[in-house]
């Protein structure tokens, strides 16, 4: 699952800044969904990615910012099945 991924984000990155960026990650990931629901999943994530890498002000990289928005997406899913609000 993402767990591996965040930690070794966390190596690079530390684990506050990590933690805020992941956090951030699943906020646009669930506005996407929310604001955007017929978007294409291709077309989501690169939605996800630019605006994480803006509002991150560049401070992590290209790559970082696909781990971060993988991760979220897992959460975010598995947090959406857990309650049974998927179809």
């Amino acid at each position: 699952g993402g767990g591996f991924l965040v930690n070794y984000l966390n190596q690079k990155l530390g684990s506050q800044k990590l933690q805020d960026y992941y956090n951030l990650a699943k906020q646009i990931v669930m506005a996407i969904e929310q604001l955007n629901p017929e978007l294409a999943g291709k077309d989501k994530k690169e939605l996800a990615m630019s605006k994480l890498l803006e509002l991150a002000n560049n401070k992590i990289s290209y790559e970082q910012a696909d781990t971060l928005i993988e991760s979220a997406v897992y959460e975010v899913k598995k947090l959406l099945q857990n309650n049974n609000l998927t179809k």
